[in-house]
């Protein structure tokens, strides 16, 4: 008997870049290829400008889709966290104008 396993086709990542190894290569168009259940992708590495097309099959785009999923959540939670941050920054400022009363009632007319 054989392997399930075995019998899958290897799987690229296409989030990682061959030239410096960086895991932000992002895909800058696709389209639907002849075969079914292919794309052909457009990828680009923001860190060495590395370009590249190909053909790639459903289980390596799925892989890929997962990676840019993950890595807009982790944007879209470091934007969350410097927003907070910046805020607590503002309003800690707010108050100490305030306490130093470099405010007054004219600055909001």
């Amino acid at each position: 008997m054989s392997d399930a396993s075995t019998n899958k086709a290897p799987v690229s990542y296409l989030h990682v870049c061959p030239d410096c190894g960086s895991t932000l290569v992002q895909p800058t168009f696709w389209e639907q290829a002849e075969a079914r259940g292919h794309w052909r992708v457009w990828r680009r590495c923001p860190e060495c400008d590395w370009r590249n097309d190909g053909v790639h099959g459903e289980v390596e785009i799925d892989a890929f889709d997962e990676q840019l999923d993950l890595g807009s959540q982790e944007l879209a939670d470091e934007l969350r966290a410097l927003e907070h941050s910046n805020m607590a920054h503002m309003a800690e400022s707010f108050v100490v104008a305030l306490e130093s009363d470099l405010i007054g009632a004219d600055d909001f007319a």
